[in-house]
């Protein structure tokens, strides 16, 4: 009875891999360019001189890596960039599966990750955000065990996410109010492992900049810099995106507003910070309360879901990539949550978040396939953004409920397991 469903589903992965490799010949979205011309600056300049804080150090030496193998090559640089992706994309599957197994989902929830839309359009275009959630699923999976060995070789992982894009600090945010809270609440120091690495391999890079440019401050002021004025919001469908389209003029692009608006006498990006930390503090509690095995540690997978899940629905300054990790997540909450309204209320995010990537940008030129045109507007996405933003409420609902679903089964888990 298992075989043909073993044939679906490897016939499945295969049909991924392959349009994956239809992909690749697709130039994809302006970015990679920008990916290559960094990537170009850092192999013949140096990482001290090329660094330019958009991105943070690792990452640009990946970049250095895709720009050394597309000379060494000779190929367009479009295909080196997005074959690092597929090693990465690939890694992403795997260790996704290895969760699943973890936290009892089946393995056919692996196939929304493999085909979605979403998912295949991000690979199209060429994002590199499939590296960083590599990291940070390796990190997830080698924590679940709750010891500190385990959490400090997952800081090691955690570490090197935490120098490549900036939508990793929020992790690390939200683990420091956790494992502030569990702190003050059993004096427990075992969590504290996971900043080991990060701190080092922070220290490590600061004492290169300072070693080569004589500045020890130049990392840390590029985290700070990242926080200064940005968009209300980027191409994103939160509920920011509504505010922005009715405060702009009518010939101007929806980036136009930034968040140093005030809404009374509150800046809008000091709004968006003091919600964030403040729906973080709220599920910490919850899931602390909730959770009577904090031995198994199930807790910071659960964290970094919600963590990423509401950083660009709350935050100003969202781009239209910045729910992938997040989204990443949200399937093995497809596969435990039983309630039909939050299943639906993922789907449509995902579903929304492609029409709006695809409206915006389509999946590049290529010569196998032409892109179907259709008009998007910016009034069409500002629908878009409405009903995005009641999904947004209806799954933050979902998560933060006396009895949510998903963690009051995740908790029945461990307590199986025990």
């Amino acid at each position: 009875m298992k075989k043909p469903g073993n044939y679906i589903f490897w016939s499945a992965i295969l049909l991924g891999l392959f349009i994956r490799y239809l992909s690749l010949f697709y130039n994809g979205i302006f970015d990679m360019e920008t990916y290559h011309n960094w990537g170009l600056s850092t192999l013949n300049e140096g990482l001290y001189n090329a660094f330019q804080g958009s991105y943070l150090p690792f990452q640009y030496q990946i970049f250095e890596l895709g720009a050394y193998l597309s000379l060494k090559l000779n190929t367009d640089y479009f295909i080196v960039y997005k074959l690092i992706n597929l090693f990465f994309d690939a890694g992403n599957l795997i260790v996704l599966s290895l969760i699943f197994k973890r936290i009892n989902v089946s393995k056919y929830y692996l196939l929304i990750y493999w085909l979605h839309p979403w998912f295949l359009l991000l690979f199209s275009q060429g994002y590199c955000d499939f590296q960083f959630t590599f990291f940070v699923l390796c990190s997830i999976l080698l924590a679940f065990k709750g010891s500190s060995r385990s959490y400090l070789t997952a800081g090691i992982f955690l570490g090197f996410a935490f120098l490549m894009k900036p939508q990793a600090q929020v992790i690390i945010l939200a683990l420091i109010i956790y494992c502030s809270y569990l702190f003050i609440k059993e004096r427990d120091i075992k969590p504290l492992h996971l900043f080991v690495f990060p701190t080092i391999l922070f220290i490590d890079y600061t004492l290169y900049f300072f070693v080569m440019t004589g500045k020890s401050y130049l990392l840390l002021r590029h985290y700070i810099d990242i926080g200064s004025t940005l968009p209300l919001t980027a191409n994103f469908l939160n509920g920011w995106f509504p505010v922005a389209y009715f405060l702009k003029e009518p010939a101007e692009a929806i980036y136009s507003i930034t968040d140093d608006i005030k809404f009374f006498i509150i800046k809008g990006r000091t709004l968006a910070i003091l919600s964030l930390l403040t729906l973080l503090w709220l599920f910490i509690r919850k899931i602390y309360r909730s959770n009577i095995h904090n031995d198994i540690n199930y807790n910071y997978f659960l964290i970094a879901g919600f963590a990423t899940f509401i950083f660009p629905f709350i935050m100003t300054s969202a781009h239209e990539n910045h729910l992938f990790l997040a989204s990443v997540l949200l399937i093995p909450v497809l596969g435990k949550v039983k309630n039909l309204t939050s299943k639906i209320s993922i789907h449509i995010l995902m579903v929304l978040q492609c029409i709006n990537l695809y409206g915006f940008y389509g999946y590049g030129e290529g010569k196998y396939i032409k892109m179907i045109n259709i008009s998007y507007t910016y009034e069409f996405a500002f629908i878009l953004s409405l009903i995005a933003t009641i999904a947004f409420i209806i799954l933050l609902f979902e998560f933060l409920r006396p009895k949510s679903d998903f963690i009051v089964r995740m908790k029945q888990k461990v307590i199986t397991e025990k």
